[in-house]
């Protein structure tokens, strides 16, 4: 099963806004998150691992 974070675990594990979050998936340096709603965003847990671990590649540079 996918497990799922909130912008505000996000920006609490990496040390950054949620400006920097949202700036950072339009621009495709964060994965792109799931709207469930237009106010509510969840992001993937196991593509936010990969990022911090420095794995993760934006769609189209691989």
């Amino acid at each position: 099963m996918v497990k799922f974070l909130t912008v505000k675990e996000i920006c609490s594990s990496l040390g950054v806004s949620r400006t920097w979050l949202y700036l950072a998936e339009r621009d495709g340096r964060y994965p792109a998150g799931i709207r469930l709603t237009p106010r509510c965003v969840r992001f993937r847990a196991d593509l936010h691992e990969l990022f911090v671990n420095g794995e993760w590649q934006q769609e189209g540079n691989l």
